[in-house]
């Protein structure tokens, strides 16, 4: 009973006391004039409204500006690295004639930077083996190829169409790399008698494309193993020719290559072409039967025996096979070389 008596007293108390209210000066009429007039506020639910649809405006802006903010570093190395692996140089097609036999192959070469392909150079490579080959399986050989290029030290294109995201072997050997006794090159067999090209072939390869767009390279000869010091020997040449253009045309763009060598032979429709090292500098030479220059060979020349073999081998033996290619040729009219400045191969 005592708890409810003193809320009671209170509660009297309270009433009792009288309230105080401070009393605000009264507004003059200039004052009361001068206030502006605002219309009737909306109300809750008009506010809400007017709030939610301010926020659909303004999320959407501040994506756009974090979409616009320049990239990182790390980003724009990526981006680099992905626009380079997806650039290459227009699509070729390289065939190989030997007695009817033309297996060929259609690809870029090169990427945009200059590396050639590892398909590229595996397919060159198949295309330029000795003795008669039917159909090449270029999937394969790259495969084998894009595994031993690490070891080779080959800076080479990956052109496959995406990179495999595999989780890489712990301790996993890696494939064991023989050098070439005279060239000190990595000697890679892509079959029994199919030896990888040097890269650089390539790059000669594609500035000939260059020079003389939308023809197509008909690989007479190629690697020929053997202990021979001449460049074929040593998968570093190649005896071709493109459809359609004078060779005598082919030998003078070549001759402007950098650390090239080039052979002409006046009895034949093909030219030699193949890489130096940077010492050596470029190399010409003519067949003994018509007028040239006196041959440089370089650090590493061949016998006299050697280069008339080799003459002999391309100029008589080939004759036969060469007849109705001589025919073609001769029957088709010349073709002006392109303005546009070559790429540095």
């Amino acid at each position: 009973m005592r708890r409810p008596l003193r809320v009671l007293c209170a509660a009297a108390l309270a009433m009792a006391v009288p309230t105080f209210s401070v009393a605000q000066p009264r507004p003059s009429p200039q004052t009361v004039a001068a206030m502006p007039v605002h219309p009737p506020g909306p109300g809750r639910l008009a506010l809400a409204a007017a709030q939610s649809a301010e926020d659909e405006v303004v999320l959407p802006r501040v994506e756009v500006r974090a979409r616009t903010t320049a990239p990182r570093p790390a980003q724009e190395a990526a981006r680099v690295v992905r626009n380079a692996r997806l650039c290459f140089r227009p699509v070729v097609t390289v065939r190989r004639q030997r007695s009817g036999e033309m297996p060929s192959w259609t690809g870029p070469l090169t990427d945009c930077a200059g590396r050639p392909t590892v398909a590229a150079l595996a397919a060159v490579s198949l295309l330029a083996q000795p003795g008669r080959i039917g159909d090449i399986d270029v999937a394969s050989a790259a495969q084998q190829l894009r595994a031993a290029a690490p070891a080779a030290g080959l800076a080479l294109a990956d052109d496959r169409p995406t990179r495999p995201r595999a989780r890489p072997r712990l301790h996993a050997p890696g494939p064991q790399i023989t050098r070439d006794r005279l060239t000190h090159d990595p000697v890679i067999m892509l079959t029994r008698t199919a030896r990888v090209l040097h890269p650089r072939v390539i790059q000669l390869l594609q500035a000939l494309f260059d020079r003389f767009p939308g023809r197509v390279a008909e690989i007479i000869s190629g690697y020929r193993p053997g202990e021979s010091r001449s460049r074929h020997a040593h998968a570093r040449a190649l005896d071709l020719r493109l459809r359609g253009v004078r060779h005598e045309d082919m030998r003078d763009f070549a001759r402007t290559l950098p650390n090239a060598g080039v052979g002409y032979y006046p009895n034949s429709v093909f030219v030699h072409l193949d890489t130096r090292d940077a010492n050596e500098g470029a190399a010409f030479w003519t067949d003994f039967s018509g007028p040239g220059e006196t041959p440089r060979y370089g650090h590493w020349p061949p016998t006299d025996q050697e280069v008339r073999s080799e003459v002999e081998w391309m100029v008589n033996d080939r004759e036969n096979e060469l007849n109705d290619a001589r025919d073609r040729e001769l029957s088709t009219p010349p073709v002006a070389p392109s303005d546009t400045p070559p790429a540095s191969p």
